[in-house]
């Protein structure tokens, strides 16, 4: 009866660390799936569901505490400003405000009139002079304004959106 008790002690001593690392190593790879940030295109794609208008930014906010994209959609009389958690994709926070006269002149010229590229394009140029993630897109007065972040460097470049030319770029040390 003792050797029955000697052999069973170090067999589940050794059965639960199995499980043990079995466990943490679940936990860990559990872990590292949820901590991916969901696509700006996913964020539009939900913005658009919630709002039926024109993206007209977006902008990844990340900080220690929470990571969120913002969102600006414009309606032909609103303009909506929506939150969504950067990981999960959940609307946060829903904001509505009436356009004034100034707000839709800009919209109706920068919008229809001279945007010949569409934000992907612009993005694909941007990418070619600067490696990285996309944190933020603006279509403003023609301009799309794309910022793009490396780990290292934090880059604003900034697309003509009638004629897909790069006007201007700029590199910052992130901090």
């Amino acid at each position: 009866m003792n050797m029955k008790k000697v052999i069973l002690i170090p067999a589940l001593v050794g059965a639960l660390g199995v499980g043990a690392v079995i466990g943490s190593t679940t936990l860990l790879t559990g872990n590292a799936q949820e901590k991916k940030i969901v696509t700006m295109q996913e964020i539009e794609k939900k913005a658009l569901a919630v709002v039926n208008g024109t993206v007209a930014d977006i902008e990844l906010d990340q900080n220690r505490y929470r990571s969120v994209y913002e969102v600006e959609v414009h309606t032909d009389t609103e303009e909506y400003d929506l939150k969504f958690d950067a990981y999960t994709g959940k609307l946060l926070k829903q904001k509505k405000e009436r356009r004034d006269d100034d707000d839709l002149d800009v919209h109706v010229t920068a919008a229809t009139l001279t945007t010949k590229i569409t934000k992907e394009q612009a993005i694909e140029k941007a990418l070619t002079k600067a490696n990285g993630t996309v944190t933020k897109t603006k279509l403003d007065d023609g301009i799309y304004e794309i910022e793009i972040k490396n780990g290292q460097y934090e880059y604003e470049v900034n697309v003509d959106a009638s004629t897909g030319e790069i006007v201007s770029f700029e590199q910052d040390k992130e901090d």
